[in-house]
């Protein structure tokens, strides 16, 4: 009897499907941020999975994503472009060994991430708003409701 071994079922991954679903979803969702203001941007939670992450292959595709939406996030605001990638870069060769080595409180890193990625930000740009003589931008109260927003997401994501 003739083994039917080579009728393997091929099976359609879905997952860049989903992951392009998700980044069309992240850019209405900011599209609408835009509008009311007390919608978090979600810098925190995808630097956070970004920081998560960043060692395994398969997520090179999302990570792409994150920061094309982060580039759409500084179109958007009208902040200086390429910021938030100079900000994670900036974090990855020179302070993340030395963070993360030095504390052992899992939660205490991941609130690290978050309040990095919003007031490290903020100071980024108004850093590179000084270099290249251009407006300062504002700090607001809404950051810190951005800044608990995206803990309490981390949180229950971790």
């Amino acid at each position: 009897m003739q083994t039917l071994s080579y009728l393997r079922r091929s099976r359609f991954n879905l997952q860049p499907l989903l992951a392009l679903l998700l980044f069309v979803a992240a850019l209405v969702y900011e599209s609408v941020g835009t509008v009311y203001i007390w919608l978090s941007p979600l810098l925190g939670v995808g630097f956070y999975l970004w920081r998560k992450y960043y060692t395994e292959r398969k997520f090179y595709f999302y990570i792409s994503l994150f920061f094309l939406y982060t580039l759409y996030f500084e179109i958007d605001r009208d902040m200086i472009l390429f910021s938030f990638i100079l900000l994670a870069i900036f974090y990855h060769y020179f302070l993340a060994e030395k963070i993360e080595h030095a504390i052992n409180c899992i939660l205490c890193i991941d609130t690290i991430y978050v309040l990095y990625s919003y007031l490290g930000y903020y100071l980024i740009n108004l850093f590179l708003a000084f270099l290249f003589n251009t407006a300062l931008p504002d700090f607001d109260p809404v950051y810190f409701i951005y800044i608990a927003t995206d803990l309490f997401l981390v949180v229950l994501l971790s």
